[in-house]
């Protein structure tokens, strides 16, 4: 009796496709992860360029919202003076302040 070579060819011709397949996904899911990492990175490289951005425009901001700065340009482009003296004080009794919260406690009891 002769043996038929047809499964032992179906089997390899199997075996060499499944290794194949199972290599291909290997170099995808390999492409796919390199991908990734350069996406990655190239996130990491943004985010501190603007974390950079920020802390100068922060600095920018203090000095330019400085009172010392504001003061010296108020005075010197706009020939305004820095007012030293309140414009009003308002004085009031303490004694007439507690009648009248009486008063108005009363009336609205």
């Amino acid at each position: 009796m002769k043996k038929s070579s047809k499964p032992t060819i179906f089997l390899l011709i199997t075996l060499l496709l499944i290794v194949t397949v199972f290599a291909l996904a290997s170099v995808g899911l390999k492409l796919k992860y390199e991908q990734f990492l350069l996406q990655k990175d190239k996130a990491e490289k943004t985010y501190k360029t603007e974390s950079q951005r920020k802390i100068k425009l922060t600095a920018e901001f203090q000095t330019v919202t400085a009172e010392e700065r504001i003061v010296a340009i108020a005075g010197t482009e706009l020939g305004l003076i820095r007012n030293v003296e309140p414009a009003f004080i308002i004085k009031y009794d303490s004694n007439k302040l507690e009648e009248i919260n009486e008063t108005l406690k009363e009336k609205y009891e």
